[in-house]
């Protein structure tokens, strides 16, 4: 070891000797003095750690972190300095001390915020020289403008030190004097030491590197000096006060300091049982004056329950001479009453007379409500662990002694009392699992980690029980893995709950598939195999994907990503066709239920996949059947249509023979133009085709084919009703009359079936018609709105009404009240009508007449 670190060495382990003592001290007796020349001492020793990191810098970087770190120790210091003169001295201005402070600190933001070190602009080199036979490092730089700042804080720190020593001597006490001369002195010489070896050494006067500490060191032995004349003068005076009755008065006055300090309500009391002080503490706590509690003043905070029993204990106590401890409620300065222990013991004098009585009382209040916390926490969870029939034991591993519940003692049929050893609780496991638990027991207290395994229990009474272990290693208050603490659940009727779920989920028609969020799959039934032609080892950890057809696969991630971020029951492939993918490519028509399912492993899908070729197939064979039923009914129906064609082409031709013959008449008279014949074979030709049509629906109607349906506007369909019957109407001396809703929405149909409803309707209305006088003969036609999604056309007549017994079976094949009627017109309007989706019905008008009118579904609300 060189002499610079042997030196340097010495001088932090002599900071270290004297900083322990004082440390000590100041703890013990709560002494700031001494606590803040710790920090000094602390401060010294980062300085001079500094300076040896400094000394064997080999490079600028490393000299300028050691440079920064002993500038911190050094603002330390000062403040530790500053705080101690102002303590031990009690003088000087405040204001001077802190602005000693706040320069130092604004030392430290510029050494440690600024690229430049306090004192050097910039450190350019190092230069090395000799010192006590060793070569140090010392800097090359240029000084920078920071260095101000740094002596203004040395020039505000010593007149704050001068002031305050001043201040001390002034007071004119010996000890005052004193201290100001070795304390206040001794800082101030040493400071303007250290500051003029520190510039000195910046400008490369001298050439010695930094020996700041020593000169610091100065100061901590004069502080040190200092504390140890007043440890010793406090032990003088304790040694004379111990001795002379005639300090007494002195040393209570000492306790009396010492008690205000103590954490504990202190209370003294004279040889009249009457309290004669209490400490800092005690009115602190009862928010009351010294005035108030003496005497007898403080029995007004004891609760009035607890009185009774308070001052009994405490005056046979008193006495007997004897020490007392009682517990009572004691009024809180917030008006809560708090539990308190009182212990007290009589006082005597150096000649064994009695003065009294002296006692502390302690807030045990957070204490006996902690305890009984703990005790309904143990309540609790002794509690839950029946309740989830949970045995719970511990085993100490140094000792090998095993302690067990009394649910624990139920779980494997032990006897209620009486010891259980570790052998004894082995025995309990089924031999064929003992192996499993005696590894997972050793590999806990190995590795002082835990284990959770299942084993079979093999009980006393011959009945075989599945049970569940938990046990990790708990440390003691040292920090050492002395103890297994575990917990045994009967898991037996879930084991068989899981294996009925397990049987039955192989048995289940439907293929069941768990999947996970990855889409891997990790779980199939046998369903599953057959209906997927897949082992199941070639299932499980395998992407679902291989399940789902070609097409379908590469959209399959996201939808199973969208399906996992908002998880529901749902079920899929009603309505819409889904297909499954075999192991041989081949696809087949599927439904798949999803079910999401929380476990500890986090969110599974449970998918059930229903093989639905055979209901498919029945299906489109139960389509074909209707068809060929519908087929035949409808032919079954031709004789009847027979019997309509008659009644349905009977109009068109009564119109186009009463067109032909106004026509002839034209001729015989000589008053036939060309726009009257024009209009006359215009009003033939639409009878004739609408002869036709009907012809052609009759035709369509014994097809397979399917009804002809198109968008229709019903104003449009009245429109032209009105127009190609208005000879009809001529000839009955009916006059038609429209009302239409302008807004009215389309319908979905068969235009030439819907104007076969309107041309019945309206005949119908002219024949009912035939006794009303010429001038009331009238048909309105009006189209309007529901609000029930449908519209509504009507038709009217003047005429003697729907008598009631006809009612009934207006709308019946072959019932007619005509005598040269077939009965089929209003049996047809309703087959028609209902075939759209609609409802017709009649009804009697107020002023006579009748009222046909009949619903149809709007476009896009019929299923």
């Amino acid at each position: 070891m060189s002499w610079v670190t042997a030196i340097w060495a010495m001088l932090i382990g002599g900071c270290i000797a004297l900083a322990v003592p004082h440390l000590l001290v100041g703890i013990w007796l709560r002494r700031g003095a001494h606590l803040l020349f710790v920090l000094a001492a602390a401060a010294v020793i980062g300085i001079a750690t500094g300076e040896l990191n400094m000394m064997r810098a080999p490079s600028v970087g490393q000299f300028e972190q050691a440079l920064w770190w002993s500038s911190l120790a050094i603002s330390i210091l000062l403040v530790a300095l500053i705080c101690f003169v102002y303590l031990y001295l009690g003088t000087g201005r405040p204001w001077l001390a802190l602005a000693a402070c706040a320069f130092s600190f604004a030392c430290l933001v510029v050494n440690f915020v600024s690229q430049q070190t306090l004192v050097f602009r910039e450190i350019t080199g190092m230069r090395h020289f000799q010192f006590l036979g060793e070569t140090v490092s010392a800097p090359i730089g240029e000084i920078g403008p920071w260095v101000r700042l740094g002596e203004v804080t040395n020039l505000v720190f010593l007149a704050y030190v001068i002031d305050a020593s001043i201040g001390s001597w002034r007071k004119g006490t010996v000890d005052g004097r004193r201290r100001a001369v070795v304390v206040g002195g001794s800082i101030a010489f040493f400071v303007l030491l250290a500051a003029s070896l520190k510039a000195l050494t910046h400008r490369n006067i001298i050439g010695v590197p930094y020996v700041l500490g020593y000169c610091f060191a100065g100061i901590l032995v004069a502080m040190a000096l200092e504390l140890g004349y007043d440890l010793f003068s406090a032990e003088k005076a304790a040694e004379k006060l111990q001795i002379s009755e005639d300090s007494l008065h002195e040393s209570e006055e000492r306790f009396r300091t010492m008690a205000d300090a103590a954490p504990v309500l202190i209370w003294m009391s004279g040889p009249d049982k009457l309290c004669t002080f209490f400490n800092k503490a005690w009115l602190e706590f009862t928010g009351r004056k010294m005035e108030q509690e003496l005497g007898a003043g403080w029995a007004d905070g004891v609760y009035v329950d607890d009185f009774e029993l308070c001052l009994t204990t405490y005056n046979a106590a008193f006495d007997a001479r004897k020490p007392f401890t009682m517990k009572y409620r004691l009024r809180r300065h917030d008006g809560e009453y708090r539990f308190v222990t009182d212990t007290g013991g009589p006082r005597f004098g150096p000649r064994g007379n009695f003065r009294g009585y002296i006692g502390a009382c302690v807030d045990i209040t957070d204490f006996l409500n902690q305890e009984k916390a703990l005790t309904e926490f143990e309540e609790r969870v002794t509690l839950v662990a029946d309740a989830a029939h949970l045995g719970v034991w511990e085993l100490n591993t140094n000792t090998n002694e095993l302690w067990i519940s009394d649910k624990a003692r139920e779980l494997f049929q032990f006897e209620p009392n009486g010891p259980v050893t570790v052998d004894a609780f082995r025995a309990r496991i089924h031999p064929e699992d003992r192996a499993i638990a005696d590894a997972a027991f050793k590999n806990a207290i190995d590795t002082q980690g835990s284990y959770e395994i299942e084993y079979r229990a093999l009980l006393p009474d011959g009945t075989l029980r599945w049970m569940h272990g938990r046990a990790r290693c708990v440390s003691d208050e040292k920090g050492t893995f002395s103890r297994l603490l575990g917990v045994s659940m009967d898991v037996t009727e879930q084991k068989q709950a899981q294996e009925l779920f397990q049987l039955a989920t192989e048995a289940a028609p439907s293929g069941t598939i768990l999947v996970d969020r990855q889409g891997k799959i990790v779980l199939v039934n046998a369903q599953t195999e057959r209906l997927f032609n897949y082992w199941r080892d070639e299932l499980v950890g395998k992407p679902i994907d291989i399940l789902v057809p070609d097409h379908v696969a590469p959209h399959h991630p996201a939808l199973r990503n969208k399906f996992f971020d908002a998880p529901k029951t749902m079920t899929l492939g009603v309505g819409r066709e889904l297909f499954g993918r075999r192991k041989d490519g081949s696809e087949f028509p599927v439904e798949i239920g999803l079910n999401p399912i929380k476990t500890p492993q986090g969110l599974l899908v449970l998918a059930t996949v229903l093989d639905i070729s055979a209901r498919k197939a029945a299906e489109e064979q139960a389509r074909k059947s209707r068809e060929q039923i519908d087929r035949f009914t409808r032919i079954s129906l031709l004789g009847e249509m027979t019997a309509s064609i008659a009644h349905e082409l009977n109009q068109p031709l009564s119109a186009i023979a009463s067109n032909a013959g106004a026509g002839q008449r034209f001729l015989d008279k000589g008053q036939l133009n060309p726009e009257t014949l024009r209009e006359i074979l215009e009003d033939v030709g639409a009878d004739a085709r609408r002869a036709h049509d009907v012809i052609q629906h009759i035709r369509n109607t014994i097809r397979k084919g399917a009804p002809v349906r198109e968008r229709i506007n019903l104003n449009d369909a009245v429109n032209h009703v009105a127009h190609s019957i208005r000879p009809d109407a001529r000839i009955y001396s009916c006059k038609i009359e429209t009302s239409l809703d302008r807004r009215f929405p389309e319908v979905e149909g068969d235009p030439v079936q819907i104007q076969q409803v309107l041309i019945n309707l309206v005949t119908n209305a002219f024949d009912a018609m035939t006794d009303t006088p010429a001038k009331q003969r009238k048909v309105e036609i009006k189209t309007e709105r529901n609000g029930d999604a449908t519209v509504c056309v009507s038709v009217r007549d003047h005429g003697i009404g729907i008598q009631e017994e006809a009612r009934e079976h207006l709308f019946e094949q072959f019932f007619t009240t005509k005598s040269d009627g077939l009965g089929m017109g209003l049996a047809i309007v309703r087959s028609i009508i209902e075939s759209h989706g609609g409802r017709i019905a009649a009804e009697n008008v107020d002023g006579g007449g009748a009222r046909f009118h009949f619903t149809l579904p709007i476009v896009g609300t019929n299923e």
